[in-house]
């Protein structure tokens, strides 16, 4: 009977964090009831942000991507246009070390001052440390104040 009160608790706890974790109320991510495909080959394939998806300045975002470069990791740059060089929006590397070409990977990015600002034509470019050339770019996005 211990054992039994021990694993509803669990599953209870379980429940109510992914409740709490799937709450999207205050940023964006990509729509679960839907598939994405992010299998490539030779590069990075990003997925989200889609084309025509709209944040505020201050939302925190999440980057879906995949990716077969192996390495140490990719950069995430937001761009205010293609023309744009864009400002690296975390101070590390982030992502896998060994991507498989077909998983969807993510990261949560802040549209924070020092970083982005308000555009039409948002883009966040998805760079290999080692190969920066195999970089992907988003579509374009907006963002507003």
């Amino acid at each position: 009977m211990k054992l039994f009160k021990l694993i509803t608790s669990v599953c209870a706890v379980s429940a109510a964090f992914m409740f709490v974790a799937c709450d999207d109320s205050s940023s964006a991510s990509a729509n679960d009831d839907e598939k994405l495909d992010c299998s490539v080959s030779d590069g990075v394939k990003v997925v989200s942000p889609k084309k025509g998806d709209s944040f505020k300045m201050g939302e925190t975002i999440t980057v879906v991507y995949g990716s077969d470069v192996q390495g140490s990791g990719y950069r995430f740059v937001f761009k205010t246009s293609e023309e744009d060089a864009g400002i690296d929006m975390l101070e590390e590397s982030a992502g896998p070390e060994k991507p498989d070409g077909k998983t969807c990977y993510e990261q949560q990015v802040k549209l924070t001052e020092d970083v982005a600002e308000p555009t039409e034509t948002a883009i966040i470019r998805v760079i290999p440390y080692e190969k920066t050339s195999k970089a992907g770019n988003s579509a374009t996005f907006k963002v507003t104040k």
